[in-house]
């Protein structure tokens, strides 16, 4: 009876290992994801990643590796370095080892920042796993699919005067709801303008959002003009850092704003609000510093469709003879003097 058992047990061992053997690593599946993929240089953010088991059998021993190279940086306390990680030179290893029941998965998280500005793409995995009994490991690679947009980090930026906002010498006065007799018109929603901005009788007379559309000869607004011009990579993340924290000022102060630039910024039309900094901040994230036409030629396009009672804030890597040219025509055609940020001078 004892022989009859030891040998059931042996063949029904062999059984489960032949199938486990057969199945490799098809029978798992592996997920990554990110809780933001737009973020600044230093900024924390977290990375999930969940190894899911579909078989109906067990899984005794699996092992996932997470790479980093050198463009992030493990934000993780020393208890989980001396548990999870090796590093070397060029690459940091995050690994975890577990075992997975059937139909079971394991989660796991992991902290991190990115060094520089630009687009990256999170790099391999591998994922490990063996047989019913072990005897036979198998390791399968791949990419993590997923990428992080790094905007430009903020900068010190001097006190900007005389934004906008003023007719003669008395200042518009705003209340919670729009004054009637500023609205010039309507037109329709470009995903950019405040939610207030929504008129929703027209909205329901015509089918598709529509939104008012002010006086601004009555009422604050701005334009920044950003000078792309890649003779210095230095000066020009730089500039990229002056934009970022421009933008950041007009959304503390509530000021409507455009930005315009002769390069691979483009141009974005006015507009306040969460969703019009995350394109902006996305673009600068995705700039590789190339410029279009030169920055002369952008003042002239600025000039055609200038804004009455405008503040225009031009940033600038340096202040060649070209640019100031180019300045003194923007000043004599404007209403306020432009407010000019050069990456070249100090401003801490």
């Amino acid at each position: 009876m004892i022989s009859f058992v030891i040998l059931f047990t042996i063949l029904l061992l062999a059984l489960v290992e032949i199938i486990s053997r057969r199945e490799d690593l098809r029978h798992l599946q592996v997920r990554f994801a990110l809780d933001s993929d737009l973020v600044a240089p230093g900024e924390i953010m977290t990375l999930r990643y969940t190894v899911s088991n579909t078989s109906v059998f067990p899984l005794l021993y699996a092992g996932l590796t997470v790479c980093l190279n050198g463009e992030y940086e493990l934000r993780e306390d020393e208890k989980f370095r001396r548990t999870h990680v090796t590093e070397d030179f060029f690459v940091t290893r995050i690994t975890h080892h577990f075992y997975l029941g059937p139909r079971r998965q394991f989660s796991g998280k992991l902290r991190f920042s990115v060094k520089n500005r630009g687009y990256h793409e999170l790099g391999k995995y591998y994922l490990e796993s063996g047989d019913f009994l072990g005897l036979k490991p198998v390791l399968r690679t791949g990419m993590m699919g997923v990428h992080i947009i790094c905007t430009a980090a903020t900068c010190d930026i001097p006190h900007i005067h005389a934004l906008g906002g003023e007719m003669g010498n008395v200042s518009v006065q705003r209340f919670i709801q729009d004054d009637p007799t500023m609205i010039l018109g309507y037109r329709e929603y470009t995903g950019h303008e405040p939610m207030k901005q929504i008129s929703w009788n027209q909205t329901a007379k015509t089918g598709q959002l529509i939104v008012r559309q002010n006086d601004f000869t009555a009422d604050r607004i701005a334009e920044v003009l950003v000078n792309i011009d890649p003779t210095s990579r230095s000066l020009m993340e730089r500039c990229l850092s002056l934009t970022t924290s421009v933008c950041l000022l007009l959304e503390r102060e509530k000021i409507p704003y455009s930005m315009k630039s002769n390069g691979d910024l483009f141009s974005l039309k006015p507009g306040l609000g969460m969703g019009h900094l995350f394109f902006i901040q996305k673009r600068i994230g995705l700039s590789r510093l190339t410029g279009y036409i030169g920055f002369p030629s952008l003042v002239n396009q600025c000039l055609l469709h200038r804004k009455p009672n405008c503040t225009y804030i031009v940033i600038t890597p340096t202040l060649d003879d070209d640019c100031r040219i180019a300045l003194g025509r923007l000043a004599r055609h404007v209403d306020l003097a432009p407010v000019v940020l050069c990456a070249e001078e100090d401003y801490s």
